[in-house]
């Protein structure tokens, strides 16, 4: 059969998963992909789906977790429209706060943003949302800039004076195509609202989720917040700003009063019921949480603030109500002061989506085992592909340093400062740059101070988008430098390091979740859920994945080449190993150091002998 793909003809094993999703489309079966880095997912998924979608009418949505990851999707959906001249749209959806234009309420932050700028709106005093009412997508300069992103709409929309996001809605009424964020389907609060500013039903749609890997984890975000004392403390000066007087000294009162009866000495956290929590649950609990609200609102307005901590506790207050069994409400006491925390175990409110879908395909890098997601994702009638890589073994090397660990227990300076000495000796046997990647940022910042080398990129910690690109951008272009990364963020998942910018990567200790409360509860819930696989599912297959996933990220085509070294010798044990091995071959050199100069030298001689091959064609 002839599928609508871009390029002359796809790599091995990328027409067979062409195939198998256009056979599982065909039933109407959702689909789990479980295919290596730089197969080419992103356009066997919807060179297959849009083939579909244009015969049966149907809509098609590609979700990714990170606005980062829409270019991929946006280039292969214009290089099917371009060389097959067909005559549909797409549209590149973000949050509204990414290409608000009304430097009133740009800046402004979280929540906080969408409360002011519907607040403006209602108020009739936003000139972009008006003049955006009457606006005609017909507009030939629209068209161009949809297809160029939501930075060139951004642009276009300053030069028009009308709301980005409004035009955008208002376009993508009458698209085929709908690039966006996973908050706009997979978010139980958002979801039936934007799609019905879209126009468009999700039950004739197909909906591809880019590193579906991340469904779970960040289902169970939205529907997870958190309060603590020095919060409502914040609160209570932005009241007393805006002469409110609204009182919370009873809730920071009973969340100590929790706190002294729920943790005994030496205890950290403690489960809460919801009956524990009576005390300061008013009978007008809502009325008060509308009040906050227009509170926060109000002392954003009058003091020209950021953000609202008034609305965070309104926030709370609606997420706390609204918990069902499947939420752990935690007490936490640090430094003599309490937290408490509504955390989503597992999002059943979030699922419902998944079933309502004309069908799904699932797919990542690290999709293993499917069976783990497609229990979790309550999908029946799936089909379950896996694919081997398209790329020559000799391409990749891999290997475990049994020297090394990053366990709680044997965390010590001495110890980052071996592992800084290792990861430079490393970096010093490879020809170009090196990417390392740590279970978390206090690993990252104990071990990169210590490591010295002349060009050394460091993530830090809260980086907005902007100064991640940025960061990315410079190391990219600077040959034999280091990038500094913790796994599971912005640069280890779901991005492209072009023209093998990365020579080797060093994953530096396993990032798995730290054993506290919430985890213990989860495993529990899990373990009650899927027939005692709580540990697998909650603890250590997410982290493989998040090991993996950074591991990936530098081979990412035929021509790429690099050494990765795992840095712990947990990776050697047989829950760790046999988890791995599903995705990456590990060698079983005794002196791995040698074995990476000679793989560099190795190929060193097959770049010169491809050289000097004559060209069949000259």
């Amino acid at each position: 059969m002839d599928y609508l793909f871009r390029f002359d003809k796809p790599r091995p094993n990328q027409g067979a998963m062409v195939n198998d999703i256009y056979k599982a489309l065909t039933d109407r079966h959702d689909i789990f992909i479980n295919a290596p880095t730089g197969l080419g997912k992103t356009d066997a998924s919807l060179g297959a789906a849009l083939t579909f979608a244009l015969k049966k009418d149907l809509d098609v949505f590609f979700l990714t977790p990170k606005i980062s990851q829409h270019r991929i999707a946006m280039e292969a959906v214009l290089g099917i429209k371009r060389k097959f001249g067909l005559d549909f749209s797409f549209a590149d959806i973000v949050g509204k706060r990414n290409i608000c234009i009304n430097d009133k309420v740009n800046a402004i932050e979280s929540d906080a943003f969408y409360g002011s700028c519907e607040s403006l709106v209602k108020a009739g005093k936003c000139t972009y949302f008006s003049r955006s009412k009457n606006f005609s997508t017909d507009d030939k300069g629209l068209a161009d800039a949809m297809e160029n992103g939501h930075n060139a709409l951004l642009d276009y929309s300053y030069g028009k004076g009308v709301c980005a996001y409004e035009i955008a809605a208002k376009y993508a009424k009458n698209c085929r195509v709908i690039i966006a964020g996973y908050s706009h389907l997979l978010n139980p609060y958002n979801s039936g609202a934007f799609l019905k500013k879209i126009g468009h039903s999700i039950d004739n749609a197909i909906i591809i989720w880019d590193e579906a890997h991340n469904l779970i984890n960040i289902a169970n975000s939205y529907l997870s917040t958190s309060i603590s004392e020095l919060g409502i403390d914040a609160a209570e000066r932005e009241l007393k700003a805006i002469n409110n007087s609204i009182d919370l000294d009873y809730l920071k009162f009973a969340m100590k009063k929790l706190a002294a009866k729920k943790l005994s000495k030496g205890m950290s956290e403690a489960l809460v019921d919801k009956s524990d929590m009576s005390e300061f649950m008013e009978s007008e609990y809502e009325k008060l949480i509308d009040d906050l609200e227009k509170a926060g609102l109000e002392y954003i307005q009058a003091k020209n603030a950021k953000r609202s901590s008034i609305l965070h506790i309104a926030r709370f207050l609606r997420g706390f109500l609204d918990a069902d069994e499947s939420a752990a409400r935690i007490i936490k006491a640090r430094n003599g002061l309490a937290r408490l925390n509504v955390s989503c175990l597992y999002p059943d409110r979030a699922l419902p989506i998944l079933q309502e879908a004309y069908a799904n395909v699932f797919m990542s890098a690290t999709m293993e085992p499917m069976r783990m997601y497609s229990d979790m994702f309550k999908v029946a009638n799936s089909e379950m592909r896996s694919y081997a890589s398209p790329f020559p073994k000799h391409n990749k090397a891999a290997f475990i340093d049994n020297e090394f660990t990053t366990k709680f227990s044997q965390r010590s300076n001495e110890q980052y400062m071996k592992m800084a000495k290792r990861i430079e000796e490393i970096k010093d046997s490879v020809p170009g740059s090196v990417a390392v990647f740590f279970p978390s940022f206090s690993v990252l910042e104990g071990i990169s101070r210590h490591v010295n080398v002349a060009k050394k990129y460091v993530q830090r910690r809260e980086m907005q988008s902007q100064a991640t690109d940025a960061l990315m951008k410079r190391f990219t272009e600077d040959d034999g430098s280091m990038l500094m990364a913790v796994m599971g963020g912005s640069f280890s998942e779901g991005i492209d390091y072009k023209n093998n910018s990365i020579k080797g990567i060093i994953i530096v200790g396993i990032p798995l979740t730290a054993p506290d409360l919430e985890l213990k509860l989860r495993i529990a819930y899990l373990d009650k859920r899927f027939e005692g696989r709580g540990m697998d599912y909650a603890y250590i297959i997410p982290a493989i994945v998040r090991s993996v996933q950074a591991a990936g990220r530098a081979v990412r085509s035929e021509r790429d080449r690099a050494v990765l070294v795992f840095m712990d010798k947990r990776y050697s044990w047989r829950m760790y190993m046999a988890a791995i091995s599903n995705s990456i071959e590990i060698s079983d050199s005794k002196d791995y150091m040698k074995s990476i100069r000679f793989f560099w030298d190795l190929n060193d001689v097959v770049d010169k002998v491809v050289k000097a091959k004559p060209d069949k064609n000259s």
